[in-house]
C-alpha cells in the first residue's frame, strides 16, 4: 500500500492549492481527482471558466450589435453555439495544461478515480473500469466540491429540465428559456442567453434578485435586466414542471399562472458533493448536508480536514483557495489566522456585473450610503450606465464594513473594498488613495467624497 504524508481528495481550486502548499512545505502528497474531469475540478471543467469564456463571447457579440453608438457599422449574423463551444473548449484545454504543469512541477502524485474512506487513514480509489486501489494518508484533506441542486419535484432530465452543467454543453439556442433562481448562476445565464438571442424569463422565489445581497442592489439589477428585455419575476415560486410535446409547461405558485418554454434551467444553488465519500468509515461528522469543520478547516477527526464547497458556506473558488492556505498552515502547526468570510468578495459576472464584500445591510452600529449614479468620464466614453456603489461603514469609526457595486468592471473594482474590509481601513484612508482618471474605480473615490 502506498503511503503519503497528505492525501487530498478532490482536484478543484481548493484541493490543488492545498496539495501544492503541502509539497512546498516538504510533505509527500497524493491528489485524487475523479475521472470525468481534468484537474481543476468543477470550476475549470463545468463551472467558473467555461461560463466566463461564453460570457466573454456574449459581450463581444453585444458590443458588435451596438456598434452604431460607437460610430461603427458592424453587421452580425445569428449565433452558432457550436462554434462558441469550440472556442471555449480551446480555452479550457489551455487552462488544463497550465494546471497540470503546476501539479507536475510541484511533484504531487495524482490518482484518477473516485476516492472514499475505508478507514480514518485509508482511501479507496475506485476507477470506472471497476478496479480499485487503496492508499494511506497521515493527514487527509477533503475538497470534493459540489453539484447542482435540483427541484425536489422535477429532477434533471438533461434535455428539458437542466442544470448549469447541462447548459454549458448546450449547442442549440432555445427560443424561450426559463431560469429558476436569481442568484449568481441564474443572473449569469440570463445575461448569456438573452444576449445570444433567447427570450429569457428569470424567476426568483425571494423579493429581489441576488437575495443574499443588499435589497436595494437587487432591485437595481432587476431594473437593468428589465430595461434590456429580460423578464424578471421576483417573489415567484415554481409549483410544477411537466414535459409535454417537446416543451416544458410551468405552473407558478402565485395565482396559478402558467408558461411554456423550450428549456428550464434550474439554478437554485449547489450542494456539497460528499455522498460517496463513506465518511462513516472515518467517523467524520456532517451538518445539514455538509462536512462540519472548525475555524481552521479541521473536522472532528484531528488529522482530517475539509474545505471549499464540501463544507457549504460561500461555495466560491477563490474562497476555497484561501481556505487551502489556512488549512495548510494549521495542518503543519505553522499558525495562521482563520478565514475572515466577510472579507471574501461575492460576485456575479452578469451584465451589469455585481460585486459585494462584507456586510450586506445596515444594522446595529452600521450606516449605509448609496452613491448617486452620476456619470464619470469612463462610463461616458464606454457608453455604459455609471456604477451603482453602496457603502456600509461602522458608525463610530468610519471603518469600512462592506460594499456592493453594480456596473462595468464591478468584479475588478471590488478588490479595493475587500482590502479595506480585511484590514479594517477607514473611509479617510481609502479616500487618500489616488484613483486613476478616467476609470470606473474612480466611482469609489466619488462615493467616499459624497459619503463624507
Amino acid at each position: 500500500m502506498k503511503s503519503y504524508d497528505v492525501v487530498v481528495i478532490g482536484g478543484g481550486p481548493g484541493g490543488i492549492h492545498a496539495a501544492i502548499r503541502m509539497r512546498q512545505m516538504g510533505k509527500t502528497v497524493a491528489l485524487i481527482q475523479e475521472e470525468r474531469d481534468s484537474l481543476g475540478g468543477v470550476c475549470l471543467n463545468r463551472g467558473c471558466m467555461p461560463t466566463k469564456s461564453l460570457l466573454k463571447a456574449a459581450t463581444a457579440y453585444r458590443y458588435a450589435r451596438q456598434g452604431a453608438k460607437y460610430g461603427l457599422d458592424i453587421s452580425v449574423t445569428p449565433i452558432d453555439l457550436g462554434r462558441l463551444r469550440a472556442v471555449t473548449d480551446g480555452d479550457l484545454h489551455e487552462l488544463r495544461a497550465g494546471v497540470q504543469g503546476m501539479i507536475n512541477e510541484a511533484g504531487v502524485a495524482v490518482f484518477r478515480g473516485r476516492g472514499s474512506f475505508q478507514s480514518a487513514n485509508e482511501i479507496v480509489i475506485g476507477s470506472a473500469d471497476g478496479s480499485a486501489e487503496v492508499i494511506r494518508g497521515g493527514q487527509i484533506v477533503i475538497a470534493t466540491g459540489s453539484e447542482p441542486a435540483a427541484l425536489p419535484f422535477a429532477p434533471f432530465d438533461g434535455e428539458y429540465i437542466v442544470s448549469s452543467d447541462h447548459m454549458l454543453q448546450n449547442t442549440v439556442l432555445p427560443e424561450r428559456l426559463l431560469i429558476i433562481g436569481g442568484g449568481a448562476i441564474g443572473c449569469e445565464f440570463a445575461t448569456l442567453y438573452h444576449t445570444l438571442g433567447s427570450e429569457v424569463v428569470l424567476a426568483e422565489a425571494q423579493e429581489s434578485l441576488l437575495p443574499r445581497e443588499d435589497r436595494e442592489a437587487g432591485k437595481k439589477l432587476q431594473e437593468s435586466f428589465e430595461a434590456q428585455g429580460i423578464k424578471v419575476k421576483t417573489a415567484t415560486a415554481i409549483e410544477r414542471l411537466t414535459v409535454e410535446n417537446g416543451a416544458v409547461n410551468v405552473k407558478y405558485g402565485n395565482g396559478n399562472k402558467t408558461g411554456t418554454f423550450d428549456k428550464v434551467l434550474v439554478g437554485i444553488g449547489r450542494r456539497p458533493n460528499i455522498s460517496g465519500l463513506n465518511l462513516e468509515a472515518a467517523g467524520v461528522n456532517t451538518e445539514r448536508g455538509a462536512i462540519k469543520v472548525n475555524a481552521f478547516m479541521q473536522t472532528n477527526i484531528p488529522h482530517i480536514y475539509a474545505l471549499g464547497d464540501s463544507i457549504g458556506g460561500l461555495m466560491l473558488a477563490h474562497a476555497a483557495e484561501k481556505e487551502a492556505a489556512v488549512l495548510a498552515c494549521n495542518m503543519l502547526s505553522a499558525g495562521s489566522l482563520p478565514l475572515e468570510e466577510s472579507a471574501v468578495p461575492r460576485v456575479a459576472f452578469c451584465s451589469p456585473e455585481v460585486a459585494a464584500v462584507g456586510v450586506s445591510e445596515a444594522g446595529a452600529g452600521i450606516k449605509a450610503f448609496t452613491m448617486p449614479m452620476v456619470p464619470n468620464g469612463r462610463s461616458v466614453v464606454d457608453k455604459v450606465s455609471p456604477a451603482f456603489v453602496k457603502l456600509f461603514v461602522e458608525k463610530d469609526s468610519d471603518i469600512v464594513a462592506g460594499a456592493v457595486i453594480i456596473g462595468e468592471a464591478a468584479t475588478e473594482m471590488i478588490h479595493e473594498m475587500a482590502l479595506a474590509v480585511e484590514n479594517r481601513l477607514t473611509l479617510g484612508q481609502i479616500g487618500k488613495t489616488v484613483h486613476v482618471h478616467p476609470t470606473h474605480s474612480k466611482n469609489i473615490a466619488m462615493a467616499i467624497h459624497h459619503f463624507n
